[in-house]
C-alpha cells in the first residue's frame, strides 16, 4: 500500500526545515533516526512532506538536533516581522478583529512591547492596526523601559511613533476615560522618557497618510506626526474593539454555561432516563422528598401543631 503525499504547506515547510537542520548538524537520516528513536523511513517521509510528525516526534527531533521547535516549524529561531508573523500575537493583545490570510502560529508569544513596536515599524502601517495601538498600550501591562528599548532597536522613528500613540491614549483617558480602561501610569512614564524632537529638527512623519495641512493638535505637533486622523478616530477604534471584547466574553460565558448544563444533563442521563427527563432542578427536589414518600411517613418537624 502506497503512502499518500501530504501536500499541506506546513508539512512541506517542516520537511525542508528538518532537512536543513539535519545537514547543518552533519547527520544522515539513519543517524538522526537512531538519536530520536525513529526509523530512517520515518525521517525520509517527514523530509519529503509525505507524513506529518506528531508533536512528540517533533520534540524528539528538535532535541536530537539541538534546535528549537520554532526552527523546525518556521525555519528560524526568531519569529518574523511580517503582518502574518505577528497577527495572532496582536489578536491576543486585544486587536481581535484583525484577520489575515494564513497567519503564522508562533512557537511562543513575544513581549507585548516588542510586538507593538514591530506593528508600527513599517513605512506605511495598516491604519486598522495603527489606530488600534493606543488601545493595546492602554489595556496591556507595558514596561516603559522595554517599550523604549524595542522602539530604539526596531527601526528609526518607531520610538517617536510609540510616544505619540501613548500620548493619544492618555489624552483619551483625560477627556472622559479610555474605553475598557487605561494603565495610564506606565504610559505616562514611557512618554516622559522620550524627548520630543525640537521644532524643525525632524521631518514630519506621515506613516503613509499625510495631512493636507499642518496638524492643529498639540499631540501631533509635539511628536511631528502628520498622520491624517484625529483623536476621535482613535477613540472610536478603541471603543469598537472594547465592544467586541465584551461580546466575546459574553459569548464565552454563555458557551461555558451551556456546556456545563449539557454536562449535567449527560450525567443525569447516565444515572437513569427518568432523571434526564426531569432535569437537574426537578431531580434535586424529588431526591429530597423521595424518602418520606416511599416510607409512607408524613414530613417531620416543621408545620406540625402541638399535640399532633
Amino acid at each position: 500500500m502506497g503512502f499518500k503525499q501530504d501536500r499541506s504547506t506546513e508539512s512541506g515547510q517542516i520537511g525542508s526545515h528538518l532537512t536543513a537542520a539535519r545537514l547543518q548538524r552533519g547527520l544522515s537520516q539513519s543517524e538522526l533516526a537512531a538519536l530520536c528513536g525513529l526509523s530512517q523511513a520515518q525521517i525520509s517521509y517527514f523530509e519529503l512532506g509525505r507524513r506529518r510528525p506528531t508533536l512528540d516526534q517533533l520534540v524528539h527531533m528538535a532535541r536530537s538536533l539541538d534546535v528549537s521547535l520554532e526552527k523546525l516549524i518556521a525555519g528560524s529561531d526568531r519569529p518574523g516581522d511580517r503582518l502574518s508573523d505577528i497577527a495572532i500575537e496582536l489578536r491576543h493583545l486585544g486587536l481581535i478583529d484583525l484577520w489575515v490570510k494564513d497567519p503564522v502560529v508562533p512557537g511562543a508569544f513575544r513581549r507585548p512591547e516588542e510586538v507593538i513596536a514591530r506593528a508600527v515599524s513599517g513605512r506605511e502601517p495598516d491604519p486598522r492596526i495603527l489606530e488600534a495601538i493606543p488601545a493595546l498600550l492602554a489595556w496591556n501591562r507595558i514596561n516603559p523601559i522595554l517599550l523604549r528599548a524595542y522602539g530604539q532597536t526596531t527601526r528609526p522613528r518607531v520610538t517617536r511613533r510609540l510616544a505619540w500613540l501613548a500620548d493619544i491614549a492618555l489624552a483619551v483617558e483625560r477627556r472622559g476615560g479610555f474605553p475598557g480602561g487605561c494603565r495610564k501610569e506606565s504610559l505616562a512614564r514611557f512618554a516622559e522618557r522620550i524627548p520630543a524632537p525640537p521644532p524643525g529638527s525632524e521631518t514630519w512623519d506621515s506613516l503613509g497618510r499625510p495631512m493636507a495641512d499642518t496638524p492643529a493638535s498639540p499631540i501631533w505637533k509635539r511628536w511631528r506626526i502628520n498622520y491624517d486622523a484625529d483623536l476621535s478616530q482613535f477613540e472610536q477604534r478603541a471603543r469598537h474593539l472594547d465592544e467586541l471584547r465584551k461580546e466575546r466574553r459574553s459569548h464565552l460565558r454563555s458557551r461555558i454555561a451551556r456546556l456545563s448544563h449539557d454536562g449535567e444533563i449527560g450525567r443525569l442521563r447516565r444515572s437513569g432516563p427518568e432523571n434526564a427527563a426531569e432535569g437537574p432542578s426537578e431531580m434535586a427536589d424529588r431526591s429530597v422528598s423521595r424518602p418520606d414518600a416511599e416510607s409512607g411517613r408524613r414530613p417531620s418537624g416543621r408545620g406540625r401543631r402541638d399535640g399532633e
